[in-house]
């Protein structure tokens, strides 16, 4: 039996031993949408974010089983009053000392935009804390190898994080060293375009405010919800705006779809396209825009994944909602 695919090789048993391979780690919070088998991977780890719904808490962490709970017990997704409370700097630190002090050498945590959560800042203030602690536990096991912690602000959300999370996965299996990965991870943050497609304008409008997102007026609700009419937002560099609209669900998501497949015959920076669902993913999966999209991602190399949303996301979109993202160099927009 072949050993599991790992980003670097097994750590000795001794791990006083200077002779073990160096080893990386990864760590997405959980409002990145990834697919299973990157969350499967033994060198990631995922910052739960607590859901609180009324006098109920939900642990957004990617379990299957947990996300189905929610959807079951909130109208399939819907929570509108939710909170989430996500870790702070000294939660952060315990888990970062607890998952990677003595087995790995150097960590890339990539995180939801500053600019909407204060995940980023948690995670970059409890690895500034928990260094010392790190260094000073090598150092009593004999580990004498630098250590690298870098937390990383995706600039966005849901499957926006996820697309340069699964290509930062691609270059450590492709052995890059870390020192080399920065510049072209970067230039996925940069490019990485994010669509954001609400099912319920008033439900998004009120999530979005408690973010800090005002890119949906009131007047576009009261309108919009007369019409069926659905925006399309695209999150880009920590911010949104509307760049189209249309009118109805299947509308909104064949054009969107299809403005996807155009970028993707145009080139893309990383082979990875990243759709998010705020509900069962069949009923994304069943449509023939879909379709069209998966067989020009296949002629083209890239990776279409089609997931279920994170609790996070689908507390923050509604039911419904749809997110999708890829990287690829900036546009007029245009659908």
């Amino acid at each position: 039996m072949h050993a599991p695919d790992a980003i670097a090789p097994a750590l000795d048993q001794d791990v006083t031993s200077q002779r073990r391979p160096a080893r990386t780690g990864i760590v997405i919070d959980a409002s990145c949408d990834v697919s299973a088998d990157f969350i499967a991977h033994p060198d990631v780890a995922v910052i739960p974010i607590p859901i609180r719904i009324g006098p109920v808490t939900y642990v957004d962490q990617h379990d299957a089983d947990a996300t189905s709970r929610y959807m079951r017990e909130n109208a399939n997704g819907e929570g509108v009053t939710g909170q989430s409370i996500p870790l702070d700097a000294a939660q952060m630190s315990a888990f970062f000392l607890e998952r990677f002090a003595l087995e790995y050498d150097s960590v890339f945590c990539l995180t939801i935009t500053a600019s909407r959560s204060p995940i980023h800042d948690a995670a970059r203030h409890g690895s500034t804390l928990a260094m010392n602690a790190i260094r000073a536990a090598r150092q009593a096991s004999g580990i004498t190898r630098p250590f690298q912690f870098r937390v990383i602000d995706t600039r966005n959300m849901f499957a926006g994080s996820g697309v340069p999370a699964m290509a930062l996965m691609d270059m450590l299996r492709a052995q890059v060293p870390p020192k080399d990965i920065r510049d072209p991870l970067q230039r996925i943050i940069d490019t990485t375009h994010t669509y954001y497609v609400p099912d319920n304008l008033g439900y998004a409008r009120t999530r979005s405010r408690v973010r800090g997102d005002r890119s949906i007026k009131l007047l576009n609700v009261l309108l919009g919800s007369a019409l069926d009419i659905k925006p399309i937002i695209l999150g880009r560099n920590g911010d949104t705006h509307p760049v189209a609209r249309f009118r109805g669900r299947d509308e909104a998501w064949s054009r969107l779809f299809d403005h996807a497949g155009t970028r993707v015959r145009g080139g893309l920076h990383t082979a990875h396209l990243v759709v998010s669902y705020a509900g069962p993913v069949q009923d994304v999966l069943q449509l023939e825009a879909l379709a069209r999209l998966r067989q020009t991602c296949e002629a083209e190399g890239v990776r279409l994944h089609v997931l279920p949303m994170s609790i996070t996301g689908m507390m923050n979109i509604g039911p419904g909602g749809l997110t999708l993202a890829f990287a690829g160099e900036p546009q007029d927009g245009r659908f």
